[in-house]
């Protein structure tokens, strides 16, 4: 292999010429190529980092929205059975109530009907006594002072049938 001088003086001027020349026209194009590449690649990245910080706040959004939903929703659900709890509350006390007052018409209607009797009870020991006390004296009996010793004998009997009706 004989290399000569000359070859390798028209190798390094070829090539630096052709150096000169890529540098002068393709260095440039070749570099902002790359630069523009490079750029591309980077707003990429950034709008990546930038769609994903975007997509971690929506989440965070959708989360505390459905949490505040939940607790909305939890707190619709406490008022329900609050106000269910009054309604029955309500309910029970209409009944306690109406059967109160059930109970007292009742007992007033018990007392207004003892008190009937009582009144035709003395009515029948009235006439009793009178049929009693004609029998006994085998005649009719008239005039004032019969009358008031019939009264006076009704009252005595009544007197002592109170105690017995009382209880």
């Amino acid at each position: 292999m004989d290399v000569s001088i000359q070859e390798i003086l028209t190798q390094a001027f070829g090539f630096a010429v052709l150096f000169w020349i890529m540098k002068k026209y393709a260095w440039k194009p070749i570099l902002d190529l790359l630069e523009s590449r490079r750029t591309k690649i980077s707003s990429s990245f950034e709008e990546i980092d930038k769609t994903k910080k975007e997509l971690e706040t929506l989440q965070n959004n959708y989360t505390a929205r459905l949490a505040h939903i939940e607790e909305e929703s939890r707190v619709k659900i406490q008022a329900a059975i609050q106000d269910g709890k009054q309604m029955a509350r309500e309910i029970q006390e209409q009944a306690r109530t109406q059967a109160k007052d059930i109970l007292d018409k009742a007992k007033q209607d018990i007392e207004l009907e003892a008190d009937k009797a009582r009144v035709t009870l003395r009515k029948e020991i009235v006439d009793l006594v009178f049929a009693a006390t004609e029998k006994v004296v085998h005649e009719k009996l008239s005039g004032q002072k019969d009358e008031e010793t019939i009264i006076k004998f009704v009252k005595e009997l009544e007197a002592s049938q109170e105690p017995l009706m009382d209880s």
